[in-house]
């Protein structure tokens, strides 16, 4: 008897050849299933992980928000402090400006007397100049002074020799008009 192929799985190996393909059809598609929901789940705790990371962050701001009202009343208890500096700040802000203004002014008077530094300085170079032409001047004068003495002394040699020469023609002159001239006078 030959068995048609429906009819052969309608008998009883035939229905565990199906049941055991079914099954293992069902477990394959189990399997897809579970590794694509390991995988949804792994995406999961890494967005958790990221989320629990960011959320320490809103926990301490949430914190600091809590905390912002001690810091205001902190802040408005610092401000009422503060108040009676200002008029002391006023001051010093306005003696900040009076020192400024004075050094400035002092920046102009330096200003004033380097200006005036300079051109003394300028002054002294040409005092300078006019001083070495002087003292050149006086070493030329010396110099000829040096040469005026020693024609002086030549002078004087001159004139002491044409003394002495009038003296003995007046001696000569006196003894002619005496009539004393010749060997019997000693001076004549």
């Amino acid at each position: 008897m030959q068995l048609l192929p429906w009819r052969r799985s309608t008998d009883e190996r035939g229905q565990a050849t199906f049941s055991l393909i079914i099954v293992i059809a069902v477990v394959a598609i189990a399997v897809i299933l579970l590794q694509r929901t390991a995988w949804h789940a792994d995406a999961i705790n890494n967005k958790a992980d990221n989320i629990a990371r960011v959320g320490g962050g809103i926990n301490t701001s949430t914190k600091a928000v809590l905390e912002l009202g001690r810091t205001n009343e902190l802040a408005g208890s610092i401000l009422e402090t503060a108040k009676p500096l200002q008029g002391k700040l006023d001051t010093i802000v306005g003696l900040a400006r009076d020192i400024d203004g004075l050094a400035s002014s002092i920046n102009g008077t330096a200003g004033a007397i380097n200006n005036t530094a300079n051109g003394i300085n300028g002054t002294v170079r040409t005092i300078l100049g006019t001083a070495q032409s002087i003292q050149r001047g006086v070493q030329q004068i010396n110099r000829n002074l040096d040469t005026t003495l020693a024609v002086a002394a030549a002078i004087k040699t001159d004139t002491g020799n044409i003394l002495g020469n009038a003296n003995r023609a007046r001696l000569v002159a006196d003894c002619i008009n005496s009539g004393i001239l010749g060997p019997q006078s000693p001076g004549c």
